[in-house]
């Protein structure tokens, strides 16, 4: 729930009663959230042993349904790149959050958070997705026995859904870490530059593929899937670290932010609109966006001016634009800025903080966050 919604129960409750709903009783519905952040125990489950509905996958033998993290090529990715990605998206949080604690666990018995990546096909998320649970749904300790061994089921067949059960689930593949690292705005930029080019069979007379405001809006016939992109090859996967900031982020506040408008379709995934490639609403950046945008593929680690509002106004201890930790932020070819100001990091990174994209310059000097040190 957001402030948005907050203001808005809050007006219908003074029509009906003549009084607002009480500020003192909205942190109430993340009570549970702040409970278990305090000690936070986190089992990472992936395995190369994985099973489905259709049978084994890779192995001779019972196995379960956690798969390992691949990249959009197939490979596997690499554990201690597993680690730091699912790391990083907890310590992005943890850097503003001083109530937060948190460690990795080697047995699931003792967590009481799991993260799973699996071959999900039922769970309404796409290829490089995940579904998280909101702060009321934590429950008192994580149960991973739900989805073990098949999507949304029990071992004994019965229906139940991870997300209820302490679980965040991630989708198996198309995942990038360290590779990830060096991907700049202005590098993306070019790489989908052919949709815009109109000298190309694809490019719709009207400069671009569909309305991205009117949800109704058809495509043109002469738009091409993002995966049939010239330069698709050249993208090695969605930075796994800030899409599980997202989906822990889920946990911790709630539904997504105010989108303005969806940056990229679901199903056919080219870039709606030239100028509205990056989504920039009246309280700044967030990476509480709905939809995996093309934004997901570049440099967006990192808290922003519009999470630490909500995370304020849910009733969280927050030291942003503070952190309690070190960020370490650097370039190819050599440059580097460690600091603990979220804005002068931001500032470095340079493109959350502007509608457009980047010139020549600011690409030669723009900066990417490589690590998040917490202080002792």
């Amino acid at each position: 729930m957001g402030v948005r919604r907050y203001f808005l129960l809050s007006l219908i409750a003074f029509c009906l009663t003549g009084h607002p709903v009480k500020a003192q009783t909205f942190p109430v519905l993340i009570a549970k959230s702040r409970i278990a952040i305090a000690d936070l125990r986190v089992f990472v489950d992936y395995d190369d042993d994985s099973v489905t509905s259709a049978g084994p996958v890779t192995f001779a033998g019972p196995g379960t349904f956690a798969a390992w993290p691949l990249d959009k090529f197939g490979g596997r990715l690499p554990p201690d790149q597993i680690a730091r990605g699912i790391r990083m998206g907890l310590l992005l949080w943890a850097s503003v959050l001083p109530d937060m604690r948190f460690r990795m666990v080697q047995r699931e018995a003792e967590a009481n958070l799991i993260v799973r990546f699996g071959p999900y096909r039922h769970s309404g998320f796409a290829d490089a997705g995940g579904r998280a649970y909101l702060p009321d749904r934590w429950a008192d300790s994580a149960n991973g026995d739900c989805g073990r061994y098949e999507e949304n089921k029990w071992p004994d067949g019965r229906a139940c859904g991870e997300w209820e059960h302490n679980i965040i689930i991630l989708q198996q593949g198309r995942w990038a870490v360290k590779r990830a690292d060096w991907r700049g705005m202005r590098e993306t930029w070019l790489d989908f530059a052919w949709i815009f080019d109109p000298a190309l069979p694809h490019y719709s007379l009207d400069g671009k593929c569909r309305d991205g405001k009117d949800p109704a809006a058809k495509w043109s016939d002469t738009c091409t899937p993002f995966r049939e992109s010239p330069a698709f090859d050249s993208l090695a996967g969605v930075d796994l670290a800030p899409i599980f900031q997202h989906e822990f982020g889920h946990t911790l506040m709630g539904d997504h932010s105010f989108s303005p408008y969806e940056c990229v379709e679901y199903t056919r995934r080219p870039i709606l609109s030239k100028d509205r490639c990056v989504r920039i609403g009246d309280e700044g950046f967030t990476v509480m966006y709905p939809g995996d945008g093309v934004d997901a593929w570049w440099n967006r680690r990192g808290v922003f001016d519009g999470d630490a509002f909500r995370l304020k106004a849910l009733g969280y201890h927050v030291s942003y634009p503070v952190s309690r930790a070190t960020l370490t932020l650097t370039r190819p070819g050599g440059g580097f800025l460690k600091t603990k100001d979220w804005r002068e990091a931001q500032r470095a990174m340079i493109w959350p903080l502007q509608r457009g994209v980047l010139s020549a310059a600011q690409a030669k000097r723009e900066l990417f966050l490589v690590d998040v040190e917490l202080d002792p």
